[in-house]
């Protein structure tokens, strides 16, 4: 018996299978390529005031803050007849004496602080010694100079721990008697001692010491010995030949 097929029923089998095709199609189709697009990059060159400016900028470093500039002040003789002499020391000689309360003007000190360079109203320059100068500004904080046409005898005195001694005093000395050269100089806040000798100072001379002063560090403030016994260096004097290039080294026991 053969099978018969309704005309529509064809028509419908027919497109299903068309979709069916078109399905497997669409499903096997390779995706289209999309093309990728990329962003512009877009360079500025700079115009030239702006490129030296700004190497101007990146070289600029923070300066270095610099000192106060020293300004003179006036100091006055505390005695009569204060010499004013051509360089620091007692065996130099004095250019004029000046009277008490006489107006200097201050210009630096001496290495060791014992000596004040000044200068008068009347523009004469020369060397005072500082503990007979009264100011209302701390001499002791005043730029150094160092002197010209002299020779130094430099000394050094220190404790059993190697700390500075402060306010010792030492003559220098050459042959004997009262009117024998002498010269002194006192150690300072380091414990160092400068004593300027004239370029014409020649031979053997004695260094002793002579004497030690109440503003010591050995010293308490009543100007006793903070110790409670009297010392002393372990040279009281040494004998030596100028010129000297090397340093005195002295140890207080």
């Amino acid at each position: 018996m053969s099978t018969l097929i309704h005309p529509r029923s064809l028509k419908v089998s027919l497109v299903a299978v068309l979709l069916t095709l078109l399905a497997f199609s669409a499903c096997t189709r390779p995706a289209p390529e999309i093309p990728m697009i990329l962003p512009t990059l877009t360079i500025t060159v700079p115009p030239a005031w702006l490129t030296t400016a700004t190497a101007t900028l990146t070289s600029i470093t923070t300066p270095t803050p610099s000192l106060t500039p020293y300004a003179p002040f006036h100091a006055t003789a505390m005695v009569d007849n204060l010499n004013l002499r051509t360089n620091p020391g007692y065996l130099f000689p004095a250019l004029l004496m000046m009277q008490k309360d006489t107006s200097l003007l201050v210009l630096g000190q001496s290495p060791g602080g014992e000596w004040i360079f000044v200068q008068m109203l009347s523009n004469e320059k020369g060397w005072v010694f500082a503990k007979l100068l009264v100011s209302d500004h701390p001499l002791d904080l005043i730029p150094f100079i160092q002197p010209e046409n002299v020779q130094l005898l430099k000394g050094r005195v220190v404790d059993a721990n190697n700390q500075p001694v402060t306010g010792v005093q030492f003559a220098i000395t050459q042959g004997q008697g009262t009117d024998a050269p002498r010269n002194d100089a006192m150690t300072d806040a380091n414990g160092d001692f400068y004593a300027f000798m004239p370029l014409t100072a020649s031979g053997e001379w004695y260094v002793g010491y002579v004497a030690i002063a109440c503003t010591s560090n050995l010293m308490d403030a009543n100007c006793n010995w903070k110790s409670g016994v009297v010392t002393q260096p372990d040279l009281v004097g040494i004998s030596i030949t100028l010129p000297l290039t090397s340093t005195l080294e002295f140890i207080w026991k």
